[in-house]
């Protein structure tokens, strides 16, 4: 999506129930203002609600699971606009004070329209980042990754 300029707002916060079990909950708004170079004409928004439960199962293992929705504005045309939920499954253990290994899990389901080159199309899922170079082409998407850490 080419803007001519975007704005971010974002709040969480963060509650520790014991040694074993916290939460967070985060709030972003992202604007994208178009631009003479843009594929689309009105100011497009992104709400995104989301939450997260962390267990520290032992000292060695944490386990987390976390769930967003995120939803766009009804603008350049579009009146079924884009939504998204996903829902994520997080493990990570320490095999030492300098390493560890960990894996995640996502699901990820659009529903609505969005904008592909100016032009409604149905939205398709695409998970994190991480992944923005392979998104779905369906409304659904699964990934798991996995990975070893070292500190130095």
């Amino acid at each position: 999506m080419a803007a001519q300029a975007q704005q971010r707002v974002a709040v969480d916060a963060h509650y520790v129930f014991s040694p074993q079990w916290d939460v967070s909950v985060a709030y972003t708004n992202v604007q994208y203002i178009p631009g003479i170079n843009s594929g689309f004409q009105d100011k497009a928004t992104f709400n995104t609600v989301g939450a997260a439960l962390h267990y520290q199962a032992t000292a060695a293992l944490s386990l987390a699971t976390g769930y967003s929705y995120t939803r766009a504005t009804q603008a350049n045309g579009i009146t079924n606009a884009a939504s998204y939920q996903q829902v994520t499954l997080t493990e990570y253990y320490s095999l030492s004070k300098r390493t560890a290994i960990y894996a995640g899990q996502a699901y990820q389901r659009a529903s609505g329209k969005t904008l592909v080159n100016g032009v409604p199309v149905g939205a398709t899922a695409s998970v994190g980042d991480g992944f923005n170079s392979a998104p779905s082409s369906t409304r659904n998407q699964f990934v798991v990754g996995a990975g070893l850490v070292t500190h130095f």
